[in-house]
Formats: C-alpha cells, sequence, structure tokens
C-alpha cells in the first residue's frame, strides 16, 4: 500500500515522495463502504503550490483548520488521530535529539 500512496501523490499532486519520508499510521475495514482505508503521513520538505494542477482543488491546511472542512465523519477522525501519531514521532525525535546533543550551559 505505501507504493500505491507514493504513486497516487506523484500522479495527483506532481510531489515525488521518497519512501523514507512516507510513515503508516494505521488501516482499518470500514464497514459502511466495505473496503479498508489505509492511513499515511508523509515528510515533505519544501511545499509545493498546487494552483498549477488540473485534477481538481488542492492546498495545504493546518490541522486547526480541519475541523471546519466538509470531511465525513470518518475521514475527520483519520486526520485527528494522524495528527496525534505525527506530533509523538515528532516528540520523540526531540527527545533523541537532546539526548545526543544536550545543552551545555557555561
Amino acid at each position: 500500500m505505501l507504493s500505491a500512496f507514493q504513486r497516487i501523490v506523484s500522479e495527483l499532486l506532481e510531489l515525488n515522495l521518497k519512501t523514507k519520508d512516507i510513515h503508516p499510521i494505521y488501516d482499518y475495514s470500514y464497514d459502511a463502504e466495505d473496503k479498508t482505508n489505509y492511513v499515511f503521513y508523509a515528510v515533505v520538505k519544501k511545499p509545493q503550490n498546487f494552483s498549477s494542477l488540473k485534477n481538481g482543488a488542492f492546498s495545504w491546511v493546518a490541522f486547526s483548520e480541519v475541523s471546519k472542512l466538509p470531511f465525513v465523519p470518518h475521514s475527520k477522525q483519520d486526520v485527528i488521530v494522524g495528527e496525534r501519531v505525527i506530533s509523538a514521532k515528532w516528540r520523540a525525535d526531540e527527545a533523541k535529539r537532546e539526548e545526543l546533543y544536550p545543552e551545555t550551559t557555561l
């Protein structure tokens, strides 16, 4: 599924992600549609302007703005859980950096 996510993002958003920058969050069956949803996040070092794309409207959105978007409830939940996973990873990465490079005072 990771390669499918990578391909779809590349095709729709013209954004080439490296495999090492794509992180699965979780997957689950959604009974109402009898399908499996896969939730990923990707580290994007340089946000792209999507105004030139022909296949719809895309834009970067802050997590704080998600509640204003017309997502179905399970998709909104995916974003909320995704934000929590991303925040936890960021905090863990920061803690590792602090262990490796503790601040020194003179």
